[in-house]
């Protein structure tokens, strides 16, 4: 990789909340936010901690931030020295993506200059360590506290009913009881060396270490600390597990070790591009975030769709990680997918809760799923900015899609690793449960033959409570299909398995129902231009331009949709919706009409999802268009490096990272830009590179093996790695 670091090189107050998703680090366990270590929740600085949450009051529930061990403050000659209390002189803040350290280097005008580093260790989930270096150009009087921050950020909190901060021989801890009664226990070990082996004034108190000393013209003091969070998820005594965490570690060696585990992770995961620096780093900056994120540490835990990058979406897991994430972590990092995938499996319970709440059959996955897979969704998910009151949403009863997302995800893990292990793991069972839930939502007009699901939402939220959108449909048909035809593959190859499946489910009966549903289930026929109609009476609606949509907002933060948004009576689209259907589910409609639903649809989306470009971008890469599929490509690869892009719903912060629109553009380069196609023959690529590119290189692996490929503007050559 040419470029490993991101790099900012001003100081602007107005970029706190947007850097702290840019300069994230993190290990699956927990996420940093990117934020300065002066800074508090004022700053948006959080820990945030993977699949643990808390719910206060009336308040969404939300995942845990864990108090904060990267606090400190500086005094110099009694002065605060720190930003935004002072204007700096210069300021850099650094990301290598290479080895996951976030660095800055601030120097401030009285003369002192503060560098950090950080990271948190990639083999050791529970660990964070730091270093702090103070210089300064005249001799001065330096007081340095150092803390673990317990006045943690939370939107819908406070989260902790009870902390508790203590000290005993130089290890800080800080301990909080959630309202819930989870326990979160931070330890840290803070030690300060200073030029001249002179030991100055030392104190400990409860919550901080403050260490006061003279520092003469010249020298450099360090700090550093080793912190370890445990959580009563992990462990029946978290503080006696971080306790013993930071005892013996040392800084280097930790720092060492965590690197060469980026450094093996790059080694199957870097992607080459020859003629484009920038669409090099934006996409491997990308697979960082994928990778800082992904649970390598859990058996089965899912990725939320704002990574750990705070409590926006309540930490929930949607239907990004099966559709958007994981053909990265399928091609990567196989174990991984199998994490999220037993997610699913192990959360069936509450799919089975959800449908029969509504007084459906079967398995309807969470909207926004939680521990257990409940559903975090709302019935009121959006408030009205014209009266304040909240808006009646449909997202967590309508959109029936989310099923037939987590099937499809089994479906790709079978279909790309060649193992059948997931049906069996109770794969299988989410299977049949999926086509009972759709089975049971389907309804029929009495002088009728045909099945139709009405009143969805589709994968565009802005037209609410539809009538047989296409792409609902047509995955609903797949789920039908699938159903009848691994039932066929278990009983033929796995014969005990499905006997004892069939003893606890009795589903027998109603593998030929599925048949029948999946051929009466109402198709969207392509027009006479060959485009697919969205839903029954889209073409009907109002077919206004983008822009004239945009006009008639009274408002920057109103809602597109719902029963009165400016889209809601238009052609106008959230993201891909047929568009994400033809590519999903390629043999679904004839080859010919990809060309015109593209056409078609592209002016008419909005793209107020991350979710949308992507698909778009695939699509013009099936149709030879890579140059157009290009600045689609960067819109994905670029979405938490740019900012700008959505941070508020009204007044409720809903900033964070994108990790969907990281795997979209990974998605992109491997089906897209390189045309891999993967079958029971093995690796094929037809590559279709954006002309000013001269060629990709990646690696992945497959069935256990490691490939990589070079793609060219004439062809590819694909090699097994051994």
């Amino acid at each position: 990789m040419h470029h490993h670091s991101i790099e900012a090189n001003t100081y602007e107050k107005e970029q706190i909340a947007d850097f702290g998703n840019r300069f994230l680090i993190g290990n699956g366990y927990m996420g940093v936010r990117g934020t300065l270590e002066e800074y508090g929740r004022e700053q948006l600085a959080a820990v945030n901690l993977a699949g643990i949450y808390d719910r206060f009051g009336d308040g969404w529930r939300e995942p845990l931030n864990a108090p904060n061990p990267f606090w400190m403050q500086l005094f110099t000659d009694g002065e605060l020295t720190a930003l935004p209390h002072m204007q700096p002189v210069s300021h850099v803040q650094r990301l290598d993506i290479h080895t996951g350290v976030h660095s800055r280097a601030t120097e401030f005008p009285n003369g002192i200059t503060l560098r950090t580093e950080r990271f948190v260790h990639m083999r050791n989930p529970h660990l964070l360590c730091m270093k702090a270096q103070v210089e300064t150009t005249c001799t001065a009087d330096i007081c340095l506290q150092y803390g673990i921050d317990a006045n943690v950020w939370d939107i819908h909190g406070p989260h902790y009913a009870e902390m508790t901060l203590n000290e005993t021989d130089g290890l800080l801890s800080a301990l909080g009881t959630t309202n819930e009664g989870d326990i979160v226990a931070v330890c840290s070990m803070p030690s300060l060396s200073i030029p001249g082996s002179r030991s100055d004034e030392t104190q400990t108190l409860k919550q901080k270490a403050v260490f006061s000393f003279t520092l003469p013209a010249g020298e450099t003091a360090e700090l550093t600390v080793i912190a370890c969070i445990y959580t009563s998820k992990d462990t029946p005594d978290p503080l006696s597990a971080a306790q013993s965490g930071v005892r013996g570690q040392y800084y280097r060696s930790l720092r060492t070790e965590s690197a060469g585990v980026w450094q093996e992770l790059w080694n199957h995961t870097e992607v080459g591009i020859d003629g484009d620096d920038e669409a090099e780093l934006a996409l491997n900056y990308s697979l960082y975030h994928l990778l800082s994120i992904a649970p390598r540490h859990a058996r089965s835990l899912s990725v939320p769709a704002r990574g750990l990058s705070g409590q926006t979406y309540k930490g929930a897991v949607f239907w990004d990680t099966e559709m958007f994430m994981l053909d990265f972590y399928l091609a990567a990092m196989p174990e991984v997918a199998k994490t999220v995938l037993r997610y699913r499996i192990d959360t069936i319970a509450g799919a089975k809760d959800k449908a029969a709440s509504y007084g459906y059959r079967g398995a309807f996955y969470a909207w926004e799923s939680q521990e257990g897979g409940i559903d975090a969704c709302s019935d009121y998910n959006v408030t009205d900015v014209f009266t304040g009151r909240k808006v009646r949403t449909y997202f967590r009863d309508k959109q029936i899609h989310i099923t037939a997302a987590v099937v499809y995800g089994l479906w790709k893990y079978e279909r790309w690793t060649r193992d059948w292990a997931l049906w069996l793991e109770g794969g299988a069972e989410v299977l049949i449960e999926a086509a009972r839930f759709y089975r049971s939502r389907l309804v029929r007009r009495a002088d009728s033959d045909i099945l139709e699901l009405r009143d969805v939402i589709g994968t565009d939220e802005y037209h609410e409570r539809v009538d047989n959108n296409a792409y609902t449909n047509e995955m609903a048909r797949f789920v039908f299909r699938l159903a009848g035809e691994v039932c066929e593959r278990l009983r033929s190859e796995h014969p005990a398995a499905y006997r004892a499946l069939d003893d606890k489910l009795a589903f027998e009966p109603e593998l030929p129902l599925f048949l029948e549903s999946a051929q009466k289930l109402k198709r969207q026929e392509p027009d006479a231009n060959g485009v697919i109609e969205q839903f029954d009476g889209y073409f009907g609606l109002e077919n206004a331009t983008l822009d004239e949509v945009k006009s008639r907002l009274k408002n920057p933060r109103e809602y597109w949709g719902g029963s009165c948004g400016v889209a809601s009576d238009t052609q106008i689209i959230k993201q891909a919706d047929v568009e994400a259907l033809l590519y999903l589910l390629p043999d679904a409609y004839p080859p010919s009409c990809a060309a015109p639903n593209y056409h078609y649809y592209l002016p008419r989306t909005e793209h107020g999802s991350s979710l949308s470009a992507c698909m778009y971008a695939l699509n013009a890469c099936k149709l030879g268009l890579a140059d157009e599929a290009y600045p689609l490509f960067m819109k994905s690869a670029r979405a938490d490096l740019q900012g700008g892009g959505k941070e508020w719903a009204g007044l409720v912060y809903i900033g964070g990272t994108h990790p969907a629109a990281a795997g979209g553009a990974y998605m992109t380069m491997l089906w897209g830009f390189l045309g891999l196609t993967a079958d029971t023959d093995g690796l094929r690529f037809s590559p279709q590179l954006p002309k000013h590119w001269r060629s990709v290189t990646a690696r992945f692996s497959r069935s256990g093996k490691q490939y990589e490929v070079k793609a060219t503007q004439t062809g590819a050559e694909c090699r097994e790695i051994v």
